[in-house]
């Protein structure tokens, strides 16, 4: 009797009919059910009292909690308790009960019943939810690390969504990629694909996550981001799928998309250094390659002019090689100037220098190139000294003018104006040239980049206004243009003022 008994738990916790499906779930109902009168029969077989049978059923009405589920539990303990009533309380088969304490007896067992029932129900589906939440941490666990073993290089779209197919068993993944708008998918059916891909790059562009409980599983999309961008959006189906999954998924996929772009965006900086590093030791090794010969020609142009034994014609011609020279070698020295701002161990020389005076030398040095231009200086009312390389800031000053004479009509007013704060002083020239367009005001301070309105001038060479920026920044200052169609072009220049200079 007890290995009978005994036997019982053991198979009510197996799943032998779980792979029939409904068929499978209506026999495991019927031999569930069945259990009762077993106990009953084997019971009433071996003359066994009230008491005794009474444990018995409540021992087969746990394994049936245990198996089927609170309901049919309770349906058998009352089953159990007709058994009981029919077979072993006087009068024997018959469901009337003569003395009042067995109703008690009756009553203790159907509540006893209902009780251990409802909570083997729910341990069981207590256990089943941390077994489930389990499984869950060990699939985002190899996901995460999957993660990490996917090629930092490349584009890893294609590589998340069959991870998140093959780990989750997910009907269907779909990944849109922000930046360029690919969509990576993966799906068991096309249709799923589709109307999965559909629904994502609707919630990518409208920002917003949603999710849908169906029976088959749960929908869910989501956009990922990293520090408030939008970086992607991934949709997922599948019956593995929860809305906590979702959100850890999809932070894990964002930051794996924000590692492979930070990765990509070094790489370019790496590249970008390196070419910059090439060019600079290209153009100071052809600077220094130019002068010496450009200074041969000019000096024998020089020659040729003085002797005085030419011709109107031959004199107009060397006139013109000395002029072309002196243009070139002046592009040289601004490639060399340029060169010697780019390397890493360049020193500047500090000075107290009194920016009004350093204005008016760059001023006198110009005198020939703003030859024909109303000039306009609106000089400081007091003093305010700035610690700078004399020499350096003189070159972005020069740039600045040059700058102005090159691209204004003759005989338009240029204006330099010095202003100070307590933090900087200013260096501002003001030329009535074209307007630069506002898409270009970032653009014109790199090098070698020509405005529009440069470019059809060929003493334009893309190099001047670079050299201002690189001046600005050894000083830690700033650099920055303002124009408009009505009031011309200003260039300034901002250098930081020395801290005891004002406290």
């Amino acid at each position: 009797m007890q290995l009978a008994i005994a036997s019982i738990v053991p198979w009510v916790r197996t799943r032998p009919f779980d792979r029939l499906g409904r068929m499978g779930i209506f026999l495991r109902a019927v031999i569930s059910f069945a259990v009762v009168p077993a106990v009953t029969w084997l019971a009433f077989q071996c003359h066994l009292n009230l008491s005794a049978t009474s444990l018995l059923q409540l021992l087969a009405v746990l394994a049936i909690a245990l198996r089927a589920g609170f309901w049919p539990a309770a349906l058998s303990s009352v089953f159990a308790n007709l058994c009981l009533n029919y077979f072993f309380i006087p009068p024997l088969f018959s469901l009337y009960i003569a003395d009042p304490q067995n109703y008690i007896a009756i009553g203790v067992f159907e509540i006893s019943a209902l009780i251990v029932s409802r909570l083997s129900t729910q341990a069981q589906r207590q256990a089943m939810h941390a077994r489930n939440r389990e499984r869950e941490v060990e699939r985002l666990y190899d996901f995460s690390r999957e993660l990490l073993l996917l090629a930092r290089e490349g584009t890893q779209g294609r590589e998340i969504v069959l991870l998140l197919q093959r780990i989750f068993a997910a009907d269907a993944a779909v990944l849109l990629d922000g930046c360029d708008q690919r969509v990576y998918s993966a799906a068991t059916t096309s249709e799923d694909r589709e109307v999965l891909e559909r629904e994502t790059r609707r919630a990518y562009l409208e920002d917003n996550d949603h999710q849908l409980a169906l029976a088959e599983g749960l929908t869910a999309i989501r956009v990922l981001r990293a520090g408030g961008e939008r970086l992607a959006a991934i949709g997922l189906r599948g019956s593995l799928f929860t809305a906590g999954t979702a959100n850890a998924l999809a932070s894990l996929i964002a930051i794996s998309l924000e590692r492979a772009r930070s990765f990509e965006k070094e790489i370019q900086a790496e590249a970008e250094r390196k070419a910059e590093q090439l060019r600079t030791t290209v153009l100071d090794a052809l600077g220094h390659e130019y002068k010496t010969p450009l200074t041969a020609l000019r000096a024998a142009a020089s020659g040729l002019i003085e002797m005085g034994q030419l011709n109107p014609v031959q004199r107009e011609l060397v006139s013109l090689i000395d002029s072309e020279v002196g243009r070139l070698n002046s592009v040289t020295t601004r490639l060399l100037r340029m060169s010697r701002l780019d390397s890493a161990s360049v020193r500047l020389h500090p000075e107290l220098v009194n920016p009004q005076e350093l204005v008016q030398k760059v001023l006198a040095n110009m005198h020939e190139v703003l030859a024909g231009h109303e000039l306009h200086l609106q000089s400081l009312h007091g003093e305010a000294l700035v610690e700078v390389d004399r020499e350096l800031v003189s070159m972005a000053l020069t740039q600045f003018l040059d700058n102005a004479a090159k691209h204004s009509a003759p005989a338009s007013p240029i204006t330099v104006s010095i202003s100070a704060t307590a933090l900087e002083v200013c260096v501002s020239v003001h030329n009535f040239g074209p307007a630069i367009p506002a898409e270009e005001k970032g653009l014109i301070f790199q090098r070698f980049y020509r405005g529009a309105a440069a470019r059809p001038k060929e003493g334009s060479t893309g190099i001047g206004l670079s050299i201002t920026r690189k001046v600005a920044d050894a000083h830690k200052g700033r650099v920055w243009v303002t124009s408009g169609e009505d009031f011309g072009n200003t260039f300034s220049l901002a250098l930081p003022r020395p801290a005891g200079e004002w406290a």
